[in-house]
């Protein structure tokens, strides 16, 4: 059996083991599978992709993913008896906020003889016209009614204006009833004869038609309008909706007929991942409809998932409907093959929804865990893609340099970061690239280029001795027609490991200058050194090896909650695997319980090759010989790790180097790093971003006591916060070190007795520290400044200006602001932000604006806050080389001092 089928056989079996013990699956994902059958993982996850892709699997989409079979292969543990879902199962929520209201409507339809009148209750758009349409489903699968047995719904709002016309719609109408009735009508009742009458807002049906729906559900017999002697009989199940309060809206003597009343909950009362699912089966819809693939960037996906959607799940649909709609008039006009849904084309209040993400952060990113989510038309299924285009690579390198080098990060360390991009894009990216055919790979990328790449590894197979896996044809493929694509808009292309690629791989890299020259000469462009380099990386790459040979295992182990597992989760991040383990030892835990627990830990992740341990101070210093007593496993311990040698140590055990060689190299690294800044001030870049500086008269023992307070005061637990404490000498002096290290570090702010002169960052006083009410206002004021970065994004896809220029300068115009007591909520900060960024956009592109007329008056009696806010915008003036006009200046005002 081939090993497809084996995981196909035990991902089955686990699967109907779950449902016979809980009645429901969960899911698997692949290091589940892979630890129950004892093979790779890789092997395993690129298995599941290609079941999921055939149609064979489901997979859900979150953190970690999850794969299960599909419902109608269980194997149920009732003799040879098969158990099929009904209608039910296939509603989003079933099983979760619908489960009450499934359950009643299943004991509606089956409660003999002929089941319960039902009335469904909920707000605008809760899906009750939909659930009524399941409830007659359900009601043929279980044979009460007949296959071809009639569904007829009707909303009493359509003739609400028209009582008696309502009335005669629904029970027919007699010949001669009014003037105009020139003979006999059936009405709905008769239509649904047999099956389910639908009665769709039921308050609008006036208190005559209520009362005659009384003689059908007490006796199964109506007359229609006119008729006052010729009874009708009938067999029917009546299902009401309303939006209203049935007290009111409905008469007493009705509502008491009906014996089954359900709610159906609003989408505000879903969870999280029901609106997900939501969501994405209304993207699916649209794919079916235009019959083309759609994606959704991250952004616009959190924005649906978390905005006050007031309308419902109706709403929902509307919204997602109209953003497609748009994406697909700009496909058309670019004549692009990629639908993609951004934040641009969504609504703004959609797209506020944003603003809740800081508070939803962990929830939401179980769901949202890629750039783009792909929705794809596959032989008239639509099936979701996880997008793992290679394309974007080089975006995102851009990307991440302009990051860096906007929060003041040296050549020196962008060049390791982005060194570090371009490795984890090479094992996320390459080695993970499911196998296609060759027409697939041709649908999605030109054929010359595809032609070209296939006969260069032809003949640098045969140079090198090497068979190639066609991943790297697919992978190759792909990249090439980036770097094509990206060298026509005249975009720059940088690799930050050239020179050791030429070092390292001198042959392979003389064997792609082939590739180079074809390309060049085919598309006669011109592909720079640099790029030959990222085609020596694809020759480099040896499937097989990488994933059979084992690598160190790393500990990160210190005193205290959350700090070493922190760090862990920082270098995994990076690195975009989850490699390093984080062990935290709590402050009051016996030290002989901390050495039996990472005793444990190294025997379970060693691959025999020895564990590094990086371990902070203490007992923990000395556990690694220890530990290699007990286990004969080689250990290797550095102490006093930071951040950057927990990266590097992680980086390097990824890329299979050994024990030694990843001990040497983080004992080259400075241990101090960012510990003190001293008078020999000698910066040493991390990459930290965020610091809060602590200064002191009477020397650096005082500032590094300072040290702790701060952080207990402030409430700082993350690592991506450094406390920085330097001496104060002289002013002079002390002005000059904060310079230097805001050239290096994104400085939060200064604790210290003696204030900075540089406006532009947040002063606290050393003795505000112990002022509980100034303590919570610090906070705050921290707190908005994470906002103020949280709205860079949001900048960045709806406002056309440098996202990162302005949101630094912003920053600095909000601490100058704080620094005179100058207080913002939330709200308004956010609305300054927004405000300010489309002046800048108006401005630049030279669009006249109108303002409303202000006064002299106002300006002669806040001359002062006036000039002053003047004047602190004035570096952002400069920034973008503009010049704000008064009248602007005065609303900025008004929103500052007088919202």
């Amino acid at each position: 059996m081939r090993r497809i089928d084996n995981i196909y056989k035990v991902l089955r079996d686990l699967c109907s083991k779950e449902y016979n013990e809980r009645r429901c699956i969960n899911g698997f994902s692949a290091t589940e599978i892979s630890l129950t059958m004892n093979i790779q993982r890789t092997n395993v996850s690129s298995d599941l992709n290609k079941l999921y892709r055939d149609g064979k699997i489901e997979k859900i989409v979150k953190k970690p993913v999850l794969y299960k079979i599909k419902d109608e292969d269980i194997q149920i543990e009732q003799g040879t008896e098969k158990v099929l879902k009904d209608a039910f199962d296939n509603i989003i929520g079933t099983s979760f906020s619908l489960k009450n209201a499934s359950q009643q409507a299943r004991a509606a339809i089956i409660y003999p003889p002929n089941g319960l009148h039902t009335l469904l209750l909920g707000e605008t758009g809760t899906g009750k016209s939909m659930f009524a349409e399941v409830m007659y489903k359900y009601a043929k699968e279980i044979g009460k009614i007949k296959a071809n047995a009639p569904f007829i719904s009707f909303n009493c709002a359509d003739y609400a204006n028209n009582p008696q016309l309502l009335v005669s719609h629904i029970f027919g109408v007699k010949k001669g009833a009014y003037t105009g009735a020139s003979r006999d009508t059936i009405g709905l009742v008769e239509k649904a004869n047999e099956g389910i009458l639908f009665l769709d807002e039921v308050h609008r049906l006036p208190s005559e038609g209520q009362e005659m729906l009384f003689s059908i559900i007490d006796k199964g017999i109506y007359r229609r309008l006119g008729d006052s002697e010729e009874e009708y009989k009938v067999k029917l199940l009546i299902i009401c909706a309303t939006t209203e309060n049935v007290e009111s809206a409905l008469l007493k003597t009705f509502t008491r007929r009906i014996p089954m009343i359900i709610r159906l909950p609003a989408l505000k009362d879903r969870t999280i991942e029901e609106r997900y699912e939501l969501i994405k089966n209304f993207l699916k819809i649209e794919v079916s409809c235009i019959k083309q693939s759609i994606g959704i960037t991250a952004n616009a996906l959190k924005a649906f998932l978390l905005y006050n959607c007031s309308n419902n799940i109706g709403q929902l649909k509307s919204d997602i409907k109209l953003s497609c709609s748009k994406a697909f008039l700009e496909n058309m006009m670019k004549r692009d093959k990629n639908i993609c849904i951004h934040s641009q084309y969504l609504p703004q209040y959609v797209l506020s929804g944003l603003f809740k993400y800081k508070e939803k952060r962990n929830e939401i990113d179980r769901f949202v865990n890629q750039d783009v989510i792909k929705f794809c038309l596959d032989e008239n299924n639509v099936r979701e893609e996880e997008d793992i285009k290679i394309v974007d690579f080089y975006g995102a390198l851009e990307e991440k340099r302009k990051l860096l080098e906007s929060n003041g990060i040296s050549e020196k360390d962008i060049k390791l970061i982005m060194s570090l991009d371009i490795d984890t894009y090479f094992k996320k990216y390459i080695l993970n690239i499911d196998k296609d055919s060759l027409e697939e790979l041709y649908k999605v990328v030109d054929r010359k280029i595809v032609d070209l790449v296939s006969e260069f590894l032809n003949k640098a197979s045969e140079k090198l001795l090497m068979q190639f896996d066609s991943k790297i044809l697919y992978g190759l493929s792909m990249h090439v027609a980036s770097t094509v694509e990206r060298i026509l808009k005249g975009k720059e292309i940088k690799n930050h490991q050239l020179e050791d690629i030429k070092k390292m791989h001198p042959r392979e890299y003389e064997i792609s200058y082939d590739l180079k020259e074809k390309v060049e000469s085919t598309f006669h462009i011109r592909i720079p050194e640099d790029e030959v380099g990222f085609i020596t990386m694809f020759l480099c790459i040896d499937k097989e090896d990488y994933e059979n040979e084992s690598s160190v295992g790393i500990i990160v182990a210190m005193h205290g909650e959350y700090t070493a597992s922190s760090m862990a989760d920082v270098a995994n991040r990076l690195l975009g695997e989850k490699y390093a383990i984080g062990y935290d030892m709590p402050l009051d835990q016996k030290p002989e319980t901390a050495l039996e627990n990472l005793t444990e830990i190294v025997k379970e992740i060693d691959k025999g090759r020895g564990v590094l341990l990086l371990v902070d101070m203490g007992s923990l210093v000395l556990f690694g010989d220890m530990i290699y007593e007990k286990t004969k496993v080689p250990v290797k311990t550095i102490e006093m790790v930071s951040t950057p040698i927990v990266l590097e140590a992680t980086r390097k055990a990824t890329l299979k180097a050994s024990l030694e060689e990843i001990y040497d190299c983080c004992i080259n690294l400075n241990p101090h790093i960012v510990r003190i800044y001293a008078d020999n001030f000698s910066i040493n870049s991390t990459l930290k971003k965020k610091v809060i500086i602590t200064a002191c008269i009477t020397g650096q023992g005082t500032a590094i006591k300072l040290k702790p307070i701060v952080e207990e005061k402030l409430e700082i637990t993350s690592n991506d916060i450094d406390i920085l404490n330097i001496d104060i000498v002289n002013k002079k002096k002390f002005n000059h070190n904060i310079q230097k290290i805001k050239a290096e570090k994104d400085i939060l702010a200064v604790v210290s007795a003696v204030k900075p002169d540089d406006e532009s960052l947040l002063y606290i006083s050393t003795s505000d520290i112990f002022d509980k009410k100034k303590v919570e206002l610090l906070k705050s004021r921290l707190s908005l400044i994470e906002e103020i970065y949280d709205m860079r994004e949001v900048i960045g896809e709806n406002v056309n200006i440098d996202s990162y220029k302005y949101i630094e300068c912003f920053r600095s115009f909000y601490i100058c602001l704080v620094n005179n007591k100058v207080e913002l909520n939330s709200s308004v900060l956010i609305g300054l932000i927004l405000h300010i960024a489309c002046v800048i956009e108006r401005i630049l592109s030279g669009e006249k604006i109108i303002y409303r007329k202000y006064s002299e008056k106002m300006l002669d009696e806040n001359k002062d806050k006036y000039n002053f806010v003047r004047e602190i915008l004035k570096p952002m003036e400069e920034a973008f080389n503009i010049e704000i006009s008064v009248k602007e200046y005065l609303i900025i005002l008004e929103t500052i001092y007088f919202l």
